[in-house]
């Protein structure tokens, strides 16, 4: 007969001790990750809950542990030095935004398009949102989008990481990271994004493609630092919006207000990123003569203006480059905030790093309809009955209710062995199997 396994609830944290709950009765324990691993291995426990989480043992490492038990001590409120500088409810949080990238030496106006183009599209599009009538309005909807900001930055850093991980020669043998690749149905909308992030900068050490990343880490883990706190209150609060907990009477207004200073601060910590540009390469064409030198066009399409129906013969672009190649049907990230430059430096194969297959344009594998529009899907994970991969577009809402008709404006992409509407597919499924199955692990 199988174990009971033990329902363990922290309870309480303190600077050297943890209380826990063990079925009904409570102790204390050092605040220890090899004292806390062995409790629950005593108690047959796979997981841990907080008031708010549930902790797999597998996804608990070094790494993360000194971050999830601040995060179980805290109590989750707006810290107080933002909660006395609250933004207001007008636009003056863009200009906000638009002053920190004048100090990463971005040019930048007045104009709010122009601001939130240097987030790039993964968070561009919710900053967007933000500023639509709907996004405007004091409403759960309203808040959602101001929700999902933060959700898809902070999903964006961890694809950054894990692009350097899924590279590794020896795949770690991580649960976090097999949790990612093997998220099932909407576990995405509520993964732990920050436990994977401190994992993989961890493994990564200080050598990452973006190492503004680590200077961000060590402020985001200081228990003491606003930005921990602030990092406490977007999540709680997300949580919340999803679990249905949060009531769309008087004091939403008030709470919208709140969030929405937490998430300007986490934006202006976040500021580094506009250094950096995402392209999609479409693909790749060797242009070559007897006795010339081998040259490589790339057709791309940048993920960084917004299109409109103007300059839609401007959405695919080409550059020419001598002697060297890219990564066919992939969205690369590249140091440098001007795109020319960027892509004029593909020889150094140190300058860019591919995001795909987490960020894919669909557009790409459709052989039969050359769409000139990228259509840019992110991962959301694996479904082991019937083998496939899941993806949904970037703009993606927070579903919070049962409107079959908004839902379907973002339907999911499944990538299969066989794919008969979008032969193109076929390829990143294999492409899918041999990266990511390395790293699929039986989490203990």
């Amino acid at each position: 007969m199988a174990a009971i396994k033990e329902k363990i609830i922290i309870k309480g944290v303190t600077e050297d001790s943890i209380t826990i709950d063990v079925d009904g009765k409570q102790q204390k324990i050092d605040k220890k990750l090899d004292v806390l691993l062995a409790l629950m291995k005593e108690q047959s426990s796979k997981s841990i809950q907080t008031a708010d989480k549930i902790y797999n043992i597998g996804t608990i490492t070094n790494a993360n542990f000194s971050y999830l038990m601040g995060q179980a001590g805290h109590d989750k409120s707006l810290p107080g030095a933002l909660s006395e500088n609250l933004v207001g409810t007008d636009d003056e949080w863009i200009k906000i935004l638009g002053k920190d990238l004048i100090k990463e030496g971005i040019p930048v106006g007045d104009d709010p398009l122009e601001i939130f183009q240097n987030y790039d599209w993964l968070i561009q599009v919710f900053l967007q949102k933000m500023c639509t009538p709907d996004g405007r309005k004091k409403t759960l909807y309203g808040l959602s989008f101001m929700a999902e900001t933060y959700q898809a930055s902070l999903r964006y850093l961890c694809y950054i990481q894990m692009a350097q991980i899924l590279q590794l020669d020896k795949p770690p043998k991580l649960g976090i990271i097999s949790d990612f690749l093997q998220m099932g149905d909407e576990d995405y909308l509520s993964f732990d994004y920050t436990s994977l992030l401190l994992t993989t900068t961890d493994l990564i050490g200080e050598n990452g493609f973006v190492h503004e990343i680590n200077k961000f880490i060590n402020k985001l883990t200081d228990t003491d630092s606003d930005l921990f706190g602030t990092a406490s209150f977007l999540e709680s609060e997300r949580q919340k919006l999803i679990s249905g907990s949060i009531e769309e009477n008087e004091d939403l207004p008030k709470l919208m207000e709140k969030y929405l200073t937490a998430l300007v601060f986490w934006i202006k910590n976040l500021s580094f990123v506009a250094n950096y540009r995402l392209v999609s390469i479409k693909d790749i064409n060797l242009n070559y003569r007897i006795g010339s030198d081998k040259t490589y066009l790339h057709r791309y399409a940048e993920l960084h203006s917004v299109y409109n129906k103007s300059n839609i013969a401007d959405k695919t672009k080409s550059i020419q480059v001598k002697g060297s190649f890219t990564f066919s049907k992939s969205i690369l990230l590249f140091k440098g905030n001007v795109l020319a430059a960027c892509l004029r430096n593909i020889e150094d194969k140190d300058s860019y790093i591919s995001l795909s297959p987490m960020l894919i344009d669909k557009s790409v594998y459709d052989d039969e309809n050359k769409k000139q529009t990228p259509e840019i899907f992110y991962y959301t994970g694996y479904q082991k009955d019937g083998r496939k991969y899941s993806y949904v577009p970037y703009n993606k809402e927070l579903p919070l209710s049962l409107d079959t008709k908004k839902n379907g404006k973002y339907p999911t992409l499944n990538v299969k062995s066989t794919n008969t509407n979008l032969s193109g597919l076929d390829d990143l499924f294999e492409q899918l199997e041999d990266i990511f199955n390395p790293f699929k692990i039986k989490t203990s």
